[in-house]
């Protein structure tokens, strides 16, 4: 009975984790989305003739799309469910994709990395969520750091394709493969999704307890299900769902929470200078541009490895440590990253630190938002919190991927290099590290139902 018992519920750990995998090729898309003009706009600044401002747009632009995403995905999420809002997401990102390809000028261009840009919005709203709201409490971590995950590949299999497009392609030309080669991961996820069961707790919401209990049972079991399936509805019992309750003692400091998690998951160094990396090679003296691209893809692996091996430990050691940890860790980083373009030193060098910038961030300022967004509200709330807190993520994002040409132009009239730019990086991975000691709390082996009754409590 014992070794039955054991088999059930490692068949329940599997599906759990095959749900999950499924979910997080939202991430991929994300990664690969918004990591392919990293490695194309070296090409569009010369096919376009781009100013500085007009370059900063052309690599920010979808992260537009992105800011409109989330509030359409809060609404969906809720109207339609988890799975088919990631359906519709896939639609927009093969527009996106084909139209990218194939812009008369860089007006169409734009639009239509808007248009992707919504789809990867509604992904980032969908995919985390539901991943967050079938997995067991135990797993939860290590499932949604698959998320975050998946946009690593994401963001290395993008360059990787581009570096193999600029070796058989003409120049000319290449730049429109690279957009066009994310119709394939688009189709995927699409015939993927319709193997996906809806959420537990949106189908809960709706009143469907009895399909939400026999997705629970997949997931982890009858006894896990029953207890989980009792939390969940004496919660919706309390959670009236109204826009308002957002803004009550206790939700507004999730809320707070919520948001600068966001705004510390861009601003802390990597995602801002991710879209300019092959750009940041090559003004450190590389002029190969498919070297610079080769080694774009090397940092992401690097983070990707750094990202697994954070899937494994979220779970034991806590979302709290991992957070102290990164965010120390990336303040000395970047700080050393300034100096070294500050002194104009090249070659391995910069290889070297840049990488060295993708260790805190995949350990935890990458994934722990994600993570943390879509456990910490409560179920009627969740949709509509994650979908504003998501937003002003894209809104951190756009800002950083319009400002940072900016920035660095700033920094070469005032200090003489680009190194300037990354010392604000420092001073606000040093609010980041204060954040995590005093306000963020250990969401580790908790349910859903609990983090979002403590909010209450603590009012």
């Amino acid at each position: 009975m014992g070794q039955v018992a054991a088999s059930e519920k490692q068949a329940s750990h599997r599906y759990a984790f095959g749900v999950a995998f499924v979910a997080s090729v939202g991430g991929f898309l994300f990664g690969y989305d918004l990591s392919v003009v990293g490695a194309a706009n070296i090409y569009l600044r010369d096919v376009f003739n781009l100013s500085p401002s007009a370059m900063g747009f052309a690599t920010g632009s979808a992260a537009l799309g992105c800011i409109i995403g989330p509030f359409l995905g809060g609404w969906l999420c809720d109207a339609l469910g988890r799975t088919r809002t990631m359906m519709i997401a896939c639609i927009l990102l093969g527009i996106g994709s084909i139209m990218t390809a194939i812009p008369r000028d860089i007006v169409m261009f734009n639009i239509f990395r808007i248009v992707g840009g919504v789809g990867v919005g509604l992904c980032s709203v969908a995919s985390p969520m539901y991943i967050s709201e079938i997995a067991p409490p135990r797993m939860r971590g290590g499932l949604g750091f698959m998320y975050q995950l998946a946009i690593v590949v994401g963001s290395i299999t993008a360059p990787f394709v581009s570096y193999i497009i600029v070796k058989v392609t003409p120049e000319t030309v290449a730049w429109r493969w690279m957009f066009a080669s994310e119709l394939l991961p688009v189709f995927v996820f699409l015939i993927l999704l319709a193997f996906l069961p809806p959420s537990p707790r949106w189908l809960a919401g709706r009143g469907r307890n009895a399909e939400a209990l026999a997705v629970l049972t997949r997931v982890d079991g009858p006894t896990f299900a029953r207890a989980e399936m009792a939390q969940i509805e004496a919660a919706l019992v309390e959670d009236t769902g109204r826009f308002s309750d957002l803004f009550k003692p206790g939700m507004r400091y999730a809320l707070l929470i919520g948001f600068l998690l966001a705004f510390f998951n861009n601003w802390t160094g990597w995602s801002v200078m991710g879209g300019y990396i092959a750009m940041l090679f090559e003004a450190s003296g590389l002029k190969d541009r498919s070297l610079a691209i080769l080694q774009f893809t090397f940092t992401y692996f690097f983070m990707g490895v750094v990202t697994l091996i954070a899937c494994v430990t979220v779970d034991r050691v806590g979302r709290r440590p991992l957070w102290l940890v990164a965010s120390a860790l990336m303040a000395v980083v970047t700080a050393l990253t300034g100096a070294v373009f500050h002194f104009h030193w090249g070659g391995w060098v910069v290889l070297i630190v840049l990488t060295l910038c993708t260790v805190p961030h995949g350990l935890a300022l990458g994934p722990l938002p994600w993570l943390m967004m879509s456990e910490i509200f409560p179920t009627r709330l969740r949709a509509r919190a994650v979908a504003i807190t998501t937003a002003f993520l894209w809104l951190t994002i756009f800002s950083g991927a319009q400002l940072f040409p900016i920035l660095t132009s700033w920094s070469q009239r005032l200090v003489g290099s680009i190194g300037g730019a990354f010392g604000l990086f420092t001073i606000i991975c040093i609010f980041a590290f204060v954040f995590g000691l005093k306000m963020l709390p250990e969401t580790k082996g908790r349910t859903l139902e609990e983090i979002a009754a403590s909010w209450k409590k603590n009012a």
